[in-house]
């Protein structure tokens, strides 16, 4: 039945599921997974908001700043002199699957530090998530904990003001990131939901872990269409993608540079 949302859920996951959707069936009075599944996939659960909380209650959201910061490296060192030195158009990226939104700081923070490098450079990031929760979380900015780990004193001072809660004090990111970054909602199983820009990078990472095969093909194939010819698409370090197009061809463990 999940599968209309293009997710994949394991047999072994089956008690996953329950312990988190048990709650949404005591909220909306329903006794059975199948019903309850039934019901916020329908035109009267989209309606009511179920289905989002239930993709909410489904989607798992660990990330961090700099988060496998391999692929960082190679996107300042590599990626951006090459586009600097060949373009002189805007340069457009999109965090699909973007979580709570450390990934799309953390470009945004890359983005900006080129520029001070690099006279008249300018970008705009978009990120998504099919979670409206962690999007508004993401719109917020707003982070403490272990999620700062890998993020150096300097950039926190320069890009982050204090916030200060009834519980710990934390961060959030300023103007000067917030401001370049649009988040919104969107399933990456519906093409509809796709940003209408064209992008030199797509960040994909650890996303496509919730699709089937086939619906893994088809995502991986709309993305790749959204990449402008010589643009490069990044999936999570235990992804590879290679088999599902002739037209991207591995520069890295799991960079994908668009050739056809």
């Amino acid at each position: 039945m999940l599968s209309k949302l293009g997710v994949k859920l394991a047999p072994i996951k089956i008690v996953m599921v329950n312990s988190r959707l048990i709650k949404r069936l005591k909220a909306s009075g329903i006794h059975n997974f199948p019903d309850y599944i039934n019901y916020a996939l329908s035109s009267e659960g989209i309606r009511t908001g179920e289905q989002q909380c239930m993709i909410d209650e489904l989607t798992t959201h660990k990330t961090e700043f700099f988060r496998e910061n391999e692929q960082f490296e190679f996107f300042k060192n590599e990626v951006l002199p090459e586009f600097a030195q060949n373009n002189r158009s805007t340069f457009k990226i999109w965090s699909a699957g973007c979580s709570t939104g450390e990934e799309a700081y953390t470009i945004t923070m890359l983005l900006n530090e080129f520029k001070f490098s690099k006279n008249g450079f300018l970008y705009n990031v978009e990120a998504t998530d099919v979670s409206k929760a962690v999007v508004e979380k993401a719109i917020a900015g707003i982070y403490g904990g272990n999620n700062l780990l890998g993020l150096d004193d300097k950039l926190k001072k320069k890009y982050f003001i204090p916030f200060k809660d009834d519980k710990n004090d934390k961060i959030q990111a300023g103007n000067t990131l917030k401001e370049k970054i649009k988040f919104t909602v969107g399933n990456l199983a519906n093409i509809n939901n796709y940003p209408l820009s064209m992008f030199d990078v797509i960040f994909c990472r650890n996303t496509l872990i919730y699709f089937d095969d086939n619906a893994k093909r088809e995502v991986v194939n709309n993305l790749i269409r959204k990449i402008k010819l010589g643009g490069y698409l990044f999936v999570g370090l235990s992804e590879t993608v290679s088999q599902y197009s002739k037209d991207i061809k591995q520069m890295r463990p799991s960079v994908y540079k668009k050739i056809g």
